[in-house]
């Protein structure tokens, strides 16, 4: 088995992309054939340019067309396993080996929380990968067959994502933040403010004395992207919210904070955190999904009870006040990374679910 094909509907900045774009370098550096199915994006072109070859596949806007198109690639270069990312890639492979009868198996990893809505047909895949232990028990209630599931941690490239101390310098004189600062970062799409939390920053920032001084790094672009600028021009924020846009190596700018912040009001497993922990940075985010399988709490972070913007400022307080301790926990956490979701590790798991189908 040597010819791959990873599905997902598109290849811009978010969880299941950067997934896919690990998934896609670490496999074809090991030998495998691997392929790439979207609409395109940014992640798309890098990856290209590796010498993986991308197909483009409108699986959200039609999946006739997406199913025919499909078909002709499996036939075409002789596919022998589609891994689908995404509700919407998963029902499309069941859907075209069902209606052109295409004798080839299907893994899907379930990035989000399943819907029973779509049990019957995501039943019908041969594995399905959660990202998260918490993952696996919500698609079990939903009605998804628990022998088909099986918990494969998101991988972190730990030599892609390591601390280099002299850039965090060069980087805080290029955004203007004083090198004493206490600086957040925060990476995700920015759907709206709720969802990843960043209006609970912009409270910290702007309703709490302890807070004057901090600062936040905003990665990301969205359709929030402008109330997320109306409100930092709103609270009169602009001098300490860096917003630099979406960035496909968001490792290259992570050395310039001292944590890394998610308040978002559900998290499947949370690779963000893990990134920026291999990093040498503390996280911290609400206690939400399955984010106490990547924090430690009070070891490698903090997790803090949902929509509790007093207890997030407390946690937040008390590694700014303690830059030795920020230290120390930032130790921890590459070290826990580097135990429990390593790259290597995720990949292995993942071979020995190709070669058993």
């Amino acid at each position: 088995m040597k010819n791959i094909l990873l599905l997902v509907p598109r290849m811009n900045i978010g969880g299941a992309e950067s997934y896919v774009a690990l998934v896609a370098r670490s496999l074809k550096s090991l030998g495998y054939n691997i392929f790439i199915a979207s609409a395109g994006g940014a992640l798309a072109v890098e990856l290209q340019k590796e010498g993986i070859k991308h197909f483009f596949l409108p699986i959200r806007l039609s999946k006739f067309i997406s199913g025919l198109l499909l078909k002709r690639i499996v036939e075409k270069y002789n596919i022998d396993l589609i891994h689908a990312n995404s509700e919407a890639a998963g029902i499309v492979a069941v859907k075209t080996r069902q209606k052109y009868n295409v004798d080839i198996p299907i893994v899907y990893t379930a990035h989000g929380v399943l819907p029973a809505k779509v049990k019957d047909i995501i039943n019908q895949v041969d594995k399905i990968i959660a990202v998260s232990n918490f993952s696996r028990e919500a698609a079990i209630k939903e009605g998804f067959s628990a022998n088909k599931i099986e918990v494969v941690y998101n991988g972190v490239d730990i030599d892609k994502f390591k601390p280099h101390e002299e850039k965090r310098n060069l980087l805080r004189k290029k955004y203007n933040i004083p090198q004493d600062a206490f600086t957040m970062i925060i990476v995700s799409r920015i759907k709206n403010l709720r969802n990843k939390g960043h209006q609970h920053l912009l409270n910290v920032l702007s309703e709490y004395e302890v807070s004057k001084y901090w600062h936040l790094v905003v990665i990301g672009k969205g359709k929030g992207l402008d109330s997320l600028k109306q409100k930092v021009k709103e609270y009169n924020l602009q001098d300490r919210v860096h917003l630099l846009g979406h960035k496909t190596d968001v490792e290259n700018y992570e050395d310039m904070a001292d944590v890394v912040v998610l308040p978002s009001y559900f998290e499947t497993f949370g690779l963000v955190l893990a990134e920026g922990m291999a990093m040498e940075k503390p996280a911290v985010a609400f206690k939400v999904g399955g984010v106490s399988e990547v924090i430690e709490d009070n070891k490698t972070g903090f997790m803090v009870d949902y929509d509790n913007d007093d207890e997030l400022v407390e946690k937040l307080a008390i590694l700014a006040k303690n830059p030795d301790l920020c230290k120390q926990m930032g130790i921890q956490a590459r070290k826990k990374v580097a135990k429990d979701f390593a790259n290597e590790i995720m990949i292995k798991k993942l071979e020995e679910i190709y070669k058993s189908l």
